[in-house]
């Protein structure tokens, strides 16, 4: 009885910080939209209509989920060990690339050898991508928000090279895309008529590893590795080879998020395959709280600012950059949180130190 209170408080923790963080950004957003002479109650309900007004819609939105969950549970890896991995989007395309090159490559292979084949290459080209961000950081000490941000550059030019020459369409008309994989390759769609593929069911599953993991021997050393890396040292842990392992596991994730994007919607590479998923996954994964059931709730309701906000601005005629605005409000209202529970806790401290208690009472007096 104990033990499933304390999991509903544990649950509920996690689910506190999201649910309040989005309240206040929709409370603000509808502020903004009254000094603008707009209808917030009409705009909002339009939104949640354009989210979840059908099945179709519905489906949208958990489309538009999928990639985020997964890639803001790699960035909760990262950030949690104190390694600010904001490379998702470089990361996220390499693993695109290598989850082609097998596909394209190996296609004689048959369906159920080569799909899985496909989906440990794409792990492997995040992975490996963001790993030589780690390698720069445990080897020479090279900050990791800059090695992963310079590389994201190299990632699109990378891209932009490969499908406008060695893996181009021959009958694409020019066009900067690779041919289509082939249909036994498609991921499964679960809803007839929509684009709601099997990829959900991927990311539903990661986000349940999460709690797996966070309960294994690495997830332990990553917790420790977040107290700061000399308590780390302190406990035996090699902090080269974890800073390298941390970066791999985190980068390997954007990798599978940028598989499920290709195999289960384009079905090819295109130019722009990557839509800026890495650093709005970096905000769902701070608005989760870094916990994979905050992510799961955070990665839901982002998606659906995405899919409803068309529809607010077609019907309704808010522009789609509110939806920017709710962003960035979400972000200001996380870091917020953070900024208050680190004054909390020192404050605490003070507060329960003799020495300071003392000398603060002598000094009164």
């Amino acid at each position: 009885m104990l033990n499933r209170k304390t999991s509903l408080k544990n649950i509920m923790v996690s689910i506190a910080p999201p649910v309040i963080s989005i309240g206040l950004a929709m409370l603000v957003g509808a502020l903004l939209l009254l000094f603008t002479g707009q209808d917030p109650l009409e705009a909002f309900k339009t939104l949640f209509w354009g989210a979840f007004g059908s099945t179709n819609r519905i489906a949208e939105t958990l489309v538009k989920a999928t990639p985020l969950m997964i890639m803001a549970l790699g960035t909760s890896i990262a950030f949690k060990s104190q390694l600010w991995n904001i490379g998702g989007d470089g990361q996220f395309t390499l693993g695109t690339v290598f989850a082609m090159l097998v596909a394209l490559n190996f296609s004689a292979l048959p369906a159920p050898i080569l799909l899985p084949l496909s989906f440990l290459a794409a792990f492997l080209g995040g992975a490996l991508w963001g790993g030589l961000a780690g390698v720069f950081r445990a080897k020479f000490n090279a900050n990791e928000v800059i090695t992963t941000l310079m590389l994201n550059y190299v990632a699109v030019y990378l891209l932009g090279w490969l499908v406008r020459g060695p893996m181009i369409d021959p009958n694409g008309h020019g066009f900067p895309q690779t041919p289509l994989i082939q249909e036994s390759l498609k991921l499964p769609i679960l809803l007839s008529g929509t684009r709601l593929h099997f990829g959900i069911i991927i990311a539903v599953f990661i986000i349940f590893a999460g709690y797996v993991f966070w309960r294994s021997t690495i997830g332990f050393r990553i917790k420790l590795m977040g107290e700061g890396h000399h308590v780390a040292r302190y406990s035996g842990i090699k902090i080269s080879k974890t800073i390298v392992l941390i970066m791999f596991i985190s980068s390997g994730l954007a990798g599978v998020a940028g598989w499920t994007e290709v195999f289960g919607i384009h079905y090819r590479l295109l130019d722009d395959i990557n839509s800026g998923y890495g650093m709005l996954a970096i905000v769902v994964a701070l608005l989760g709280n870094l916990n994979p059931l905050g992510i799961g709730i955070s990665s839901f309701f982002f998606a659906a600012l995405i899919v409803g906000g068309s529809t607010m601005q077609r019907m309704v005629g808010v522009p789609f950059s509110l939806v920017s605005v709710i962003e960035g409000l979400v972000i200001i209202f996380v870091i917020s949180r953070v900024v208050y529970t680190q004054w909390r806790d020192r404050h605490a401290n003070r507060t329960f130190n003799p020495g300071f208690s003392h000398q603060s009472t002598g000094g009164g007096h």
